[in-house]
């Protein structure tokens, strides 16, 4: 695999340790297998008729607690894969220094507790039975299209939007990539050692750790991203906020995530945050959030479809969203 090097900047000062690059070269390697044809310009958010007027009247999506989902292990999926992966590889590995960096990465896993991952959930597909059936059980199910953007969400350095993988040869070879990338990176700074940011290079202990550390945060990025096979027909696409917990890094400063909201659904407490809320606590915001990119909104096949529409219609055109369309569901599906 090529690794992307760092170059001395333009004041000649030496370029950072090549591992810095690892989690780059991963994701241009991860865009080339799964997105060679452009994904579709729009994706659609299923809710209710009751939520349309939340996220319409206050300008906001909720990302749920993900162990608060519908499938709660969805993502101890790919935290499982990612671990395998990585015991694989170090099993395989030859390179002492190597495999203590991989066994120090693999350590992060098991001593300490994992991020809190928020979800919004969407999908590719704009009028499917089975998440009609999923959200046709009491208030009025529609189906909004986005047309999305990297600043959907306003800037935050913890969200990430992904098409969800679902086949498990793609996220194996997923895993691998990101584990390829910083072991090549990472053999090449043992022969070769960059400085960081001093003069000279970091001790090999504190660079393993470095590294292990990022390797970890890497793995992260794509475990949110998996999915079992069962759930394919959802073509989903996802929104994560994931919340590391940097106070376990030592320093005396570290980021605060957004204090956690909270929600009932079904007798159960449900952590959220909001959209309009994903900066860190301790450091000021410099803009607002953007007005949520609303293409059109369909309602789901329910008795009323016309009353329906002529309300949100009014709804949408109050809240300055009068160039969204409504459309009507084609599906003969009814709710009970």
């Amino acid at each position: 695999m090529t690794t992307i090097h760092f170059e001395p900047n333009s004041h000649g000062a030496p370029s950072l340790p090549r591992w810095f690059g690892a989690a780059r070269t991963a994701s241009i390697a991860f865009a080339k297998r799964f997105y060679e044809v452009p994904p579709p310009a729009t994706f659609f958010h299923y809710t209710s008729t009751a939520a349309l007027i939340s996220i319409v009247r206050n300008n906001e999506l909720w990302l749920s607690d993900a162990t608060f989902l519908n499938d709660r292990v969805e993502i101890e999926h790919g935290r499982k894969l990612a671990c395998g992966r990585l015991e694989a590889a170090i099993s395989i590995e030859q390179r002492l220094k190597v495999r203590q960096m991989l066994e120090h990465a693999l350590s992060r896993f098991r001593a300490q507790i994992d991020p809190h991952v928020y979800v919004a959930c969407f999908s590719l597909e704009g009028d499917d039975l089975a998440q009609w059936r999923g959200y046709g059980q009491g208030d009025a199910p529609i189906a909004i299209e986005f047309k999305h953007g990297p600043l959907m969400f306003g800037y935050t350095s913890e969200g990430q939007l992904q098409q969800v993988l679902y086949e498990t040869d793609d996220q194996v070879w997923t895993f691998d990539q990101v584990l390829t990338a910083y072991i090549d990176a990472y053999v090449e700074d043992l022969m070769d050692p960059r400085p960081s940011y001093g003069p000279e290079p970091l001790p090999q202990e504190e660079q393993r750790n470095l590294c292990a550390e990022s390797l970890y945060h890497a793995l992260w990025h794509y475990i949110v991203a998996c999915k079992d096979p069962a759930f394919r027909s959802e073509r989903e696409v996802r929104f994560t906020y994931t919340a590391h917990d940097f106070s376990q890094s030592g320093a005396d400063w570290h980021p605060e995530h957004p204090a956690p909201l909270f929600r009932e659904r079904a007798g159960r407490v449900v952590p959220y945050l909001s959209s309009k809320n994903l900066h860190f606590r301790n450091m000021d915001r410099r803009h607002e959030a953007p007005k949520l990119p609303i293409r059109s909104v369909r309602i789901g096949p329910i008795d009323d479809q016309a009353l329906i529409a002529r309300g949100m219609r009014r709804l949408l055109d109050t809240f300055d969203h009068s160039t969204v369309e409504i459309a009507l569901s084609s599906l003969p599906f009814r709710p009970r």
